[in-house]
Formats: structure tokens, sequence, C-alpha cells
């Protein structure tokens, strides 16, 4: 089979599970993780290449179970670079790159700290794309592991610290120009309508909240924000899109100014912002 072949057989029969956009998109990162064909080599080459000798079969395999590509490689784009992933990191999307997108256009120096960072997505490219000195937090040691691990390969100077944000304080870190949280934000009752592969293998830990208090890490984080926030310092969030109104209040209450909800590519309510006063 060409790579072209491969492309067609992998998108085929993923459409069984996916929309034909997401498994064209699939067959593609596959063919780019496994045999480092980029889409223009996948319509250039023309050799057969022996799938016995691949990975193929026992991937599609895992693929066709819904398990995620990006799980699967061990890695996953974000901003123009590649992050190493595991089941302890959630996939970064783009809507996340919307909110780093959005903290560069009004931020270049100055310190800022990511709660819950996960693969450390968010604070590396702001380290990388600016003269901000980033700091990072997560709950998850395993996790951390994974965000220490793209700090090196991306030479980053980001420094990270394991810290449970809802018992402990932020003492031991400067006073900060910017904080920015992606937190759980997806409530229990959501999940019979989010896709599969999000709900059996992206973690628990990092999507979920509970039904009667899905703003929990926001109230947390916004307290945190008031005591450790420089004058006129910033803080933004990734939001539930059910919850932009609420989450805006929040932020107005603890005393926030220029507090604005912004919308996503897909015209959702998905960021929060307000400026300490």
């Amino acid at each position: 089979m060409t790579a072209r072949e491969i492309q067609q057989y992998i998108a085929k029969q993923l459409q069984e599970v996916y929309d034909s956009n997401e498994a064209n998109s699939i067959a593609y990162l596959w063919l780019e993780g496994r045999l480092s064909f980029n889409r223009t080599d996948v319509m250039l080459h023309r050799e057969s290449i022996d799938i016995s000798k691949t990975t193929l079969e026992s991937d599609m395999e895992q693929l066709m179970n819904h398990y995620p590509i990006q799980y699967l490689l061990g890695e996953g784009d974000f901003y123009g670079r590649r992050f190493a992933l595991n089941p302890d990191t959630l996939i970064p999307r783009s809507e996340t790159e919307e909110l780093v997108h959005k903290i560069l256009q009004k931020h270049q120096s100055g310190k800022l700290l990511d709660i819950g960072t996960g693969s450390g997505c968010i604070p590396i490219t702001l380290d990388l794309e600016s003269d901000l000195q980033c700091f990072a937090v997560d709950v998850n040691p395993k996790a951390l592991e994974k965000a220490q691990l793209n700090a090196k390969n991306l030479n980053s100077k980001v420094i990270f610290h394991e810290l449970n944000i809802l018992e402990n304080d932020l003492e031991n870190l400067a006073t900060l120009d910017v904080i920015v949280s992606n937190p759980p934000y997806v409530t229990y009752a959501e999940k019979d309508i989010m896709d599969k592969n999000v709900v059996d293998f992206e973690p628990d830990l990092a999507l979920y909240v509970e039904d009667d208090n899905p703003l929990i890490f926001y109230k947390r984080i916004t307290d945190l924000a008031s005591k450790k926030l420089n004058k006129g310092g910033y803080l933004y969030f990734e939001i539930n899109e059910q919850f932009g109104k609420e989450t805006a209040q929040l932020l107005i209450d603890a005393g926030f100014n220029k507090v604005l909800i912004s919308k996503d590519f897909q015209g959702k309510d998905r960021m929060v912002e307000g400026q300490w006063a």
C-alpha cells in the first residue's frame, strides 16, 4: 500500500466511529507519527509500504475503540509545537490556544502562574513566545513529570510545583502579574453528551466537577488571585460555556475590573478575564 492508500484505509475504517473530517485528521496524524509522512509526503509518495512491518493493525484496534490518537502516539500539537502527552494529561485543544493568544496580545513581561498545568502547554508556550517569567502548579505528580519533560524538550524555563490549590495557598510564590487557569469545568451531568474518546480515556481529575458545585475551582482561584496579583494584574480563565456570566460575576464580586467574557472560534463563551484593582 502507498502512503495515500494507507491514509484512505484508516480514514474509511474510522468513519464508523468518527465523522469524516475527524477520521481523515486521525489518519494523517498516524502517518506522521508512525511513518514520518506529512500531508505533502502522503500525496506524493508512490512506493509500496509493507504494513506488516508497522503497528497499523494493533493501532487500528485501539483507534476503533475510541482511544485518542494523541495518547497512542504519545504526543500532540499546541501552538506550533509538539508536546509529550499521556493519559494523565488533557489533550490540548484549539480553544486553549485562543486563550494563550489572548494573553500574548496583552502581556509580554512580568510573572505569570498557570494553575492546573497538565502537560504544561500553556506556560511553556507563553514562556517561549514572550519574556514572561512563568510558573505552574498541578495536583497530579504524573502530569507534572510530563510537563517537566516538555519543558526540557522545548528548552523552556518554566518552574513547576506540585500543589493542591483547594487545600493550599500560594504563599511560596512571589506576587504575580498574570494568573491563568483552565481548571476542571465539565459537570458529571454533561458526560452523556461528550465524545467517547474524552469520557473513556482523558483524566477525570482534570475534567470533572460536581454538578452541585461547578465553579469550585473558579471561586478558589479567584480568591487566591485577589491576594497574590499585583495591582493592575490580570486573571484569565478558560470556562464552561454554560457558566460564563456566573464566572464573570465571581470576578466582579471579588473586586476585579474590566471583566470580559470572550467567545471561542465556535461562538461559545470560553474565556473570562479581569484586572485586579
